[in-house]
């Protein structure tokens, strides 16, 4: 089976911003997946996921309509991108969450959400800087997958270092330390 990774757009997102991820997960990941592919459809928001005390949506329940959406389709990875401020139980606010399957030994199912919201410096009321909001979108994107392959955060200078605030994000590569990369060659080295 390929090791290719699904970009799903959840509500409103610009269309270039997933052509742009596709690219740069498929440059950035070449030694541990396949490719990257864009799909079509778009997963509406509803009300359901929108809490309006915080104006935020909560990430587990867009996490579950995620799941739900691709249902039995045996993806090898997907990742939600979200154009909208997201939180989680425990967390005021998150860049991103992940899942991994039931079962880790299985290839299939591993979901991850990122949102694109807080990586833009207009969020900050600072001047746009597309550059590195691109850069930000990959290493979220990156970090939540590292989490569909049984990786946990990690202290080294590694993208699996946890963010707290974006000044955090932007002080990690885009990359996997060593012992990170070990670890994932041998999580895909046992997937059935």
């Amino acid at each position: 089976m390929k090791r290719i990774v699904y970009l799903q757009k959840i509500g409103l997102l610009d269309q270039s911003i997933l052509i742009k991820l596709k690219k740069d997960l498929e440059r950035e990941l070449k030694e541990f997946i396949d490719s990257v592919e864009v799909l079509p459809d778009s997963i509406p928001l509803t009300d359901l996921e929108y809490n309006p005390n915080k104006r935020q949506y909560n990430a587990s329940l867009v996490m579950k309509k995620l799941i739900k959406h691709i249902n039995n389709k045996q993806y090898f990875r997907t990742m939600g991108v979200i154009d909208k401020d997201i939180y989680s139980e425990l967390l005021n606010f998150v860049f991103g969450v992940a899942k991994l399957p039931k079962n880790q030994s299985l290839k299939y199912s591993g979901f991850a959400l990122i949102s694109i919201v807080r990586l833009r410096e207009e969020f900050y009321r600072r001047p746009e800087d597309h550059l590195l909001f691109e850069l930000r979108v990959l290493k979220e994107a990156i970090h939540e997958l590292g989490h569909t392959f049984g990786l946990t955060h990690c202290n080294n200078s590694c993208i699996m270092k946890f963010s707290n605030y974006l000044g955090q994000t932007d002080k990690k590569p885009p990359k996997f330390c060593k012992s990170c990369s070990e670890k994932l060659e041998k999580f895909l080295a046992n997937l059935k």
